[in-house]
């Protein structure tokens, strides 16, 4: 790097030196501006290439379930009987089945009893007034609550020994609540030795959940245990837990009883509304990523707007830099051969017969099926969807359909794709062909540009910015050394004025003028 001397701007000759050097400089300039110029380009390029590659990897999301045979499996359960709910929680085997008979399993409970307190706040004391602590026994342990406590801190003081209690306390509208921890049979909840002022106060009663004595009707039950339920599905007995279950690919949650006479039927199918949405989904995000590409190629390349120097910039507003750089941004992947070629092959991919041997022939093309190539110019090849077309035949032919577009074929290479294999290209679904396209259209920009959000030092244009900059560098060690030898002429000039002004200056003094 080339380190300039100290300015001496025009002392002696009052030239404008610096505006001097500074415009003898731009032509010099010229070239380094160029090469900053197509680093901003190959920065945009970076930034459109990577754009590209996200709006195609959010098509191959959209449409890769297509290749897998269980996208076309989808089910749903109707019964439409009040006493249970269903739901697909996998893949059932059957079309229908029948529950002829059922009885609701029981969950374990603890024992519980409350206590009508009306309790106030929890931080309000139980009684200021109270001259003596309130006790009573919990479950064999002895609770002293001390008579200036307030609600909640009776509660906390109850619920601190509950590991030894196994009964935990809550203040349920104003109620005091005691439950056991646990559940089962013998989970049980016993209180004796209650004073006075805890009757008085709390409402605490002596009793027992398990012996039933004590404690007002109602308002008490002791800890039982589970009882198992069963459903008899299809003349098979099942034993369950819990009154909701899975059987073969349905959830049930029985809600009632079913009594022997009045069978609850279920029935399963193939869910087409759901495999409809995601080919009409396939279709639409086609078209978008047709239309979106498409743009790009097409767009018009302004060249009347290049890369705005940094020079250029500290003379606009920040509104102004932005249009500029927008039509400067334009056309940059215009006519694009990896995207065009993308595009064609995509088209091809879902255009061409599938041949494979055992497909149904009235069944090998998308056209087929409702789903046509637009034969208007102007679209681009979008495609068009014949909904009432396509739903019908989802409901009465549905694997032939799922065998367009996720059927494989293995060509006994592990390395084959339908890209790299015109066999296996012929004889796969259409789904497989362009999910094989896509993954070798990102790796091709990833290539170009690196992979979206990644700092790549070996994509293509990662290469070529890091050549530009070195050519900057070298450039500007160059200009630098040009600027300095300009200002070191300029300086000297500066000195030999001075010093003949110095000289005239003597001699005029000396002869008297």
């Amino acid at each position: 790097m080339v380190n300039l001397t100290t300015h001496i701007s025009g002392l002696a000759s009052g030239l404008d030196t610096e505006k001097l050097i500074s415009d003898m400089m731009k032509v010099n300039k010229i070239p380094l501006d160029k090469l900053q110029q197509s680093k901003t380009l190959n920065s945009w390029k970076t930034d459109a290439y990577r754009e590209i590659n996200t709006k195609i990897a959010s098509f191959r999301d959209a449409m890769q379930d297509l290749r897998l045979q269980g996208t076309f499996n989808a089910q749903k359960v109707t019964s439409g009987d009040a006493r249970i709910d269903t739901s697909m929680a996998g893949v059932s085997t059957q079309m229908n089945f029948s529950i002829s008979e059922a009885k609701l399993a029981t969950p374990a409970k603890g024992g519980s009893v409350s206590f009508d307190t009306k309790i106030g706040k929890g931080s309000d004391k139980i009684d200021p007034s109270a001259t003596t602590d309130l006790t009573f026994k919990l479950n064999g342990i002895d609770f002293t609550i001390p008579k200036d406590s307030t609600f909640d801190q009776a509660i906390s003081q109850i619920n601190s020994n509950s590991d030894k209690t196994n009964v935990k306390v809550y203040n349920v509208g104003g109620s005091l609540v005691f439950n056991t921890s646990e559940v089962g049979s013998g989970k049980s909840i016993t209180i004796t030795n209650v004073s006075a002022n805890a009757q008085s106060l709390l409402k605490i009663v002596e009793g027992d959940t398990n012996t039933g004595t004590g404690f007002t009707a109602g308002t008490y039950s002791d800890g039982s245990p589970a009882e198992q339920g069963h459903a008899v599905i299809n003349g098979t007995k099942i034993n369950i837990s819990a009154n909701t279950f899975t059987y073969d690919g349905v959830q049930i949650n029985l809600k009632q009883a079913i009594s022997e006479g009045s069978p609850a039927a279920v029935s399963i199918a193939a869910d087409t509304d759901k495999i409809f949405d995601k080919l009409k989904t396939f279709v639409d995000k086609y078209n978008e990523l047709v239309k979106d590409l498409n743009d790009k190629l097409s767009e018009s390349k302004n060249r009347n707007y290049p890369p705005l120097t940094d020079a250029q910039k500290k003379d606009m507003k920040d509104a102004d830099i932005k249009l500029w750089e927008d039509k400067a941004k334009s056309g940059l992947l215009a006519n694009d051969p990896t995207i065009r070629q993308f595009l064609t092959q995509l088209r091809t991919s879902m255009s061409e017969t599938i041949q494979t041997a055992g497909i149904n022939t009235s069944f090998d093309s998308l056209q087929k099926i409702g789903i046509k190539t637009s034969t208007d110019y102007r679209d681009n090849g979008k495609l068009t969807l014949d909904e009432s077309k396509l739903k019908s035949l989802l409901a009465g032919n549905l694997t032939d359909i799922q065998n367009m577009f996720s059927k494989k074929f293995d060509t006994g290479v592990a390395t084959d794709t339908t890209v790299t294999s015109s066999t296996k290209y012929k004889n796969s679904g259409f789904a497989i062909r362009v999910y094989d396209k896509i993954a070798e259209t990102l790796s091709q920009l990833k290539v170009k540009a690196g992979a979206p959000g990644t700092i790549s030092i070996n994509s293509d244009l990662a290469k070529e910015a890091t050549s530009l900059d070195d050519r900057i560098s070298k450039s500007q060690v160059r200009i630098n050394a040009q600027e300095q030898a300009l200002w070191t002429k300029f300086n000297a000039m500066e000195k030999a004025l001075q010093k003949l002004n110095s000289q005239s200056t003597f001699w005029s003094q000396q002869l008297g003028q």
